[in-house]
């Protein structure tokens, strides 16, 4: 029996071998030409990378992933929903997706050779998310990675519309009374833990504000239009700023702090605050429409990291009529300015000068202070923040704002190339297309537009006759 047993699983065991022998012998192999076929369709399919979808240019490099620190790389259901949920955002932002937009054309130079063509108006578009911001917090990662001591934004940047996309249409999921100040504001949370800064509009966009150069509350226009003046005269230190449209009654005050809630109040039928800063008072708030929505500024937060340092301005004013400063009768003031703080040493004292120009086109009298990052010591860039008391008044040019200017004579030289650039309508031009990507679009009157033409004007003028006084080595500075 046992042999018997041993027998049939001999058998069996013959069977199965042969049987795998018949396969073998008679399945045909490949010809070798179609294993270089296969080798190569592998090899090319390992090679091809896929596309940046946040790239417009070829042969640039590929962009660094940005990822959340606590991401887990493997993309599960949650990721995929969240993803999806940041795609029908940026749907909502404009129809603009649709449209063919061209590039504005900067011509740098008198003679009006062309430069560059600058990507300024394509950048301001949402598109598809960069590869890897992925999570609701990466899209903050992403922006805080563009500042560094020489810039918040790069001069190229096309990734800037997702994080405007984002800033106006992230939901918010806190708001606290804003930091310390003159001016009303609040502090918001987006979704992702990135903290903004809203300022409330009070103006109509014809509104002219007369009395001194510095009167009138802050207007939310005129911080958006500083953003993207400062991203056209090429000096990327402004903090990026958006135009929202909010619900005080859904939005803001289901996730107000009681500090803020304190601050709010009803007129008739309309919900209003006033918040905490030096001149907020009960009787001058901010008040929503009567379907309470109320339309500001957007000001994204820096990076934690960076710490600032607050200077007094140089140029600042006395804000009393009886009283002035010292810049304002001293004609040898400058001269003071530039031995206690040698240029080469101070790198804010230069941006002091450019500055001077940026403010004047807008009209901003008031930049009594600013702030550089601490870090960086003497050499810090000088901060474009808090620009809102701007485009107050399209019929009066304060020419005391250019005083750093005309008494000190001096200028950087590609400061002074971009604004020639801009001469003959073409700063008017750029700056209403860039700002009509805006969701608060128009930011800006047409009178506005016309005056910074006609301000252009006066600053070239100004520097034309430090030229002529002075000569080219002396007023433009390299």
């Amino acid at each position: 029996m046992v042999w018997l047993k041993r027998r049939r699983v001999l058998v069996l065991a013959s069977i199965f071998i042969l049987t795998w022998l018949v396969i073998i012998i008679y399945t045909p192999s490949p010809s070798g030409s179609q294993k270089n076929a296969n080798h190569g369709a592998k090899r090319g399919a390992s090679q091809q990378k896929p596309p940046q979808s946040g790239s417009r240019r070829s042969g640039k490099l590929p962009r660094i992933r940005i990822v959340d620190v606590d991401e887990n790389p493997s993309i599960d259901k949650e990721e995929q929903k969240i993803e999806t949920q940041l795609r029908d955002a940026s749907q909502d932002f404009s129809d603009n997706k649709n449209l063919t937009f061209s590039k504005i054309k900067i011509l740098d130079g008198e003679n009006g050779d062309s430069k560059a063509l600058l990507n300024i108006e394509l950048d301001l578009i949402p598109h598809a998310l960069p590869e890897g911001v992925r999570t609701q917090g990466a899209i903050w990662n992403l922006a805080g990675s563009w500042v560094n001591s020489k810039q918040i934004t790069p001069a190229d940047n096309p990734d800037l519309g997702m994080v405007l996309n984002a800033m106006a249409n992230r939901p918010i999921v806190k708001a606290d009374i804003g930091y310390k100040g003159t001016q009303l504001k609040a502090r918001l949370e987006l979704s992702g833990g990135q903290w903004v800064v809203f300022k409330p509009g009070r103006y109509t966009r014809d509104h002219v504000i007369d009395g001194t150069p510095y009167a009138g509350y802050d207007r939310h226009t005129g911080e958006i239009a500083a953003f993207h003046l400062d991203r056209v005269l090429g000096f990327h230190r402004a903090p990026i700023v958006v135009g929202r449209r909010i619900n005080l009654r859904t939005e803001i005050k289901p996730v107000a702090s009681q500090s803020l809630l304190n601050t709010f109040l009803n007129r008739g039928n309309q919900t209003c605050f006033y918040g905490k800063c030096y001149y907020c008072k009960p009787e001058e708030p901010a008040c929503a429409d009567e379907h309470d929505m109320m339309e500001g500024s957007l000001t994204l937060w820096l990076p934690r990291d960076k710490k600032l340092k607050k200077w007094h301005h140089l140029w600042s004013r006395t804000y009393r009529d009886n009283k002035k400063a010292q810049w304002e009768h001293d004609n040898n003031y400058c001269q003071g300015v530039l031995e206690k703080y040698p240029l080469e040493k101070h790198r804010h004292i230069m941006d002091i000068l450019d500055t001077a120009a940026f403010d004047y086109l807008i009209g901003n009298a008031d930049r009594h202070q600013y702030e550089t990052f601490e870090a960086d010591g003497d050499q810090a860039m000088l901060l474009l923040m808090d620009s809102a008391k701007s485009f107050g008044n399209p019929h009066h040019d304060e020419r005391s704002i250019l005083a750093p200017l005309y008494q000190c004579c001096k200028i950087r030289k590609s400061t002074w190339d971009k604004l020639l650039s801009l001469q003959d309508g073409r700063l008017s031009h750029v700056m209403r297309r860039v700002l009509s990507h805006d969701p608060l679009a128009p930011i800006l009157t047409e009178l506005h537009l016309q005056a910074m033409d006609r301000r252009l004007v006066t600053v070239i003028a100004t520097i034309k006759k430090c030229l002529s006084d002075h000569g080219a080595e002396y007023v433009l500075l390299m």
